[in-house]
């Protein structure tokens, strides 16, 4: 007679499949235990890439979020490997930021930021480009665009208005020409 089992009882922690069950947890790093440090390649999990900034996640409770910023402040001051693992962390979600933004802006211009552009290629953008500011530059001249437009367009929303004047006194020589 074989003994039955209770299947209310949790399996054998050994038969677990732990990269799933802490990817069901939405985990997004495993914690640092004795039990995972053998299995750690053989996992079925990836922990979250370095966009996520894990030390940037707040508590909801303000009591434990002013003690977490308290404790991660004091391994910061201390240097120790901690805080040097937390500052490589946030440099490379800073670095993926900026490359995720860059892939963006290429995108907006109607370019295909996978594809390798070659010499030739990058010698005719940048032929249009001055082309373009060319004759934003004669609309300026002709009085069909206002200051604003011509730095809005030429610029972008980000750099208009530039500068301790506004950036109009390279604009206001030609002008009076």
């Amino acid at each position: 007679m074989t003994p039955t089992r209770n299947r209310y009882l949790p399996p054998r922690f050994a038969s677990l499949d732990l990269g799933l069950l802490a990817t069901s947890f939405c985990l997004l790093r495993l914690p640092k235990m004795p039990e995972l440090r053998d299995k750690l390649g053989k996992l079925n999990f990836t922990p979250a890439g370095p966009e996520i900034d894990i030390h940037a996640i707040a508590f909801r409770d303000k009591v434990r979020e002013k003690a977490r910023q308290k404790r991660l402040a004091a391994e910061l001051a201390a240097g120790g490997k901690n805080a040097k693992q937390i500052k490589a962390e946030q440099r490379a979600a800073e670095r993926v930021r900026k490359q995720k933004e860059r892939r963006a802006a290429a995108v907006a211009k109607g370019r295909n930021p996978d594809k390798k552009r070659g010499r030739q290629q990058r010698i005719f953008d940048e032929w249009d480009e001055l082309a373009k500011e060319e004759r934003l530059y004669k609309k300026l001249r002709k009085h069909k665009i206002t200051k604003e437009e011509f730095k809005k367009l030429m610029y972008g929303d980000k750099k208009a208005g530039t500068g301790a004047d506004g950036g109009d006194d390279i604009l206001d020589s030609d002008m009076e020409v």
